[in-house]
């Protein structure tokens, strides 16, 4: 599953005013909730905690997943929130700065690993990463994504 398809410009938040991980969720989920792909912004925040008590979402070099299942929901849906200096997110210490959401259907167990899967491919190549880490708008960051997972 390509994240051009999944990621839309309307879901992409750089430089958010966010200073502590509860702010980065909620701001995030306010967000979604807006744009009317949650009902309620808390319960996904809940949620996104829920799933952060199990394991942090932090996957190194200032990068999170914040993921979860949520009920109710119709399809995949993936987010992308960037903070100007990296804050800690995790239990140990580990920080963020870039933070790729993905929330489930309950009924799409195998469709959301395959999405954590790409995500984690994507960062790998540097030039990706330098392409979440630099994009001045939402717009320029899709098309560029759009022509990453073209050559891969």
């Amino acid at each position: 599953m390509r994240l051009n398809l999944l990621l839309a410009p309307a879901n992409i938040f750089l430089d958010i005013p966010a200073r502590t991980r509860e702010e980065v969720l909620v701001y995030v989920a306010q967000q979604l909730e807006r744009a009317g792909v949650v009902k309620r912004s808390m319960d996904l925040v809940d949620l996104l905690l829920d799933r952060e008590r199990l394991g942090a979402t932090v996957v190194g070099e200032d990068t999170a997943i914040p993921h979860c299942k949520v009920p109710g929901l119709h399809g995949i849906v993936v987010a992308f929130a960037r903070v100007s200096e990296p804050i800690q997110f995790g239990p140990e210490g580990e920080t963020a700065r870039l933070f790729f959401f993905v929330l489930s259907p309950e009924e799409q167990p195998a469709a959301h690993l395959q999405v954590l899967a790409n995500i984690a491919r994507l960062l790998r190549k540097p030039q990706v990463r330098q392409l979440f880490e630099s994009a001045h708008d939402a717009e320029a960051l899709a098309a560029g994504l759009v022509r990453a997972e073209a050559r891969a």
